[in-house]
């Protein structure tokens, strides 16, 4: 490895690290221990490969040293390799999200994929079913004014993506090393602030577009409401579940997508027709 020089005494212990543009610049004469690093950051072969390029990434290294339990150097990890891994462990949990496994298509026959895809799958269609029993709660204000229906895809559709997104950045964040479970406030903090004013925005568009088109009065305070209570409940749950998962130790890219989706779906459909309930007098 060109880029660093790694020490080590009589006994293979490592004890420093130098960089061989350092050793080039300094004069013949200079001992090693003169211009090494003591405080070498160092792996163990029986570490998590994401783990390792966690700490690759995070320190900015072109290598890291591997050392056994006495502390002796046994290899070092490129970061040629680190990039494989970096690349194996995304695609792993972007397919995981999408609840498809965590193998390419072409890897797995037609049983295989609908073995796997079929819990997920389940469960999405539960969510739907409770959704729509929701819907079906409030079958006299449906038929008073049909025109609420006409909104319920934009407001669920907007609070799904904002749940996809929000999980996605934190499923991402933990798996990086950039979020920490400890955070977890100040992330789902940080989450429900976007997601709220996300929903004015998006709420006052939806809210103009119902008083123009159809002049009911309080129908567009009452899908702008929606889509605020909407976006934010969905960027609570973006946030919260994966935080939730990772401290109980479950994979939160395996458990999050079904979940979250689902999740926002019935809480969409149930803000939505509550407020209307209230604010129509129905």
């Amino acid at each position: 490895m060109p880029f660093y020089l790694y020490v080590v005494d009589e006994h293979e212990k490592l004890v420093g690290v130098s960089s061989l543009r350092q050793l080039v610049l300094v004069p013949p004469e200079t001992q090693l221990k003169d211009i090494m690093a003591t405080d070498v950051i160092s792996v163990q072969p029986d570490m998590d490969q994401e783990e390792v390029a966690r700490i690759v990434a995070r320190y900015d290294f072109l290598a890291v040293p591997m050392v056994d339990e006495g502390h002796r150097l046994v290899g070092i990890v490129s970061v040629d390799d680190i990039i494989d891994v970096l690349r194996s462990e995304a695609t792993e949990d972007i397919l995981k999200m999408a609840g498809a496994g965590d193998e390419f298509v072409e890897t797995k026959s037609v049983f295989k994929s609908i073995r796997i895809r079929l819990p997920w799958l389940f469960a999405r269609c539960i969510g739907g079913i409770l959704a729509s029993l929701i819907v079906g709660y409030f079958p006299g204000m449906l038929n008073k004014m049909v025109y609420l229906v006409a909104f319920m895809p934009v407001i669920a559709g907007m609070g799904g993506n904002v749940v996809t997104q929000s999980s996605t950045i934190v499923v991402r964040g933990l798996a990086m090393g950039r979020i920490n479970i400890r955070d977890i406030l100040k992330v789902i903090l940080k989450e429900i602030s976007t997601g709220f004013i996300l929903g004015l925005i998006y709420g006052l568009i939806i809210a103009f577009v119902a008083e123009f088109h159809y002049s009911v009065k309080f129908l567009s305070l009452s899908v702008g409401l929606a889509m605020v209570c909407s976006m934010s409940i969905a960027a609570l749950m973006g946030s919260l579940l994966p935080m939730l998962f990772a401290r109980v130790h479950i994979d939160p890219a395996v458990a999050t997508g079904p979940f979250v989706t689902t999740a926002t779906d019935i809480v969409s459909v149930l803000f939505y027709f509550q407020i209307a309930s209230v604010l129509l007098g129905i």
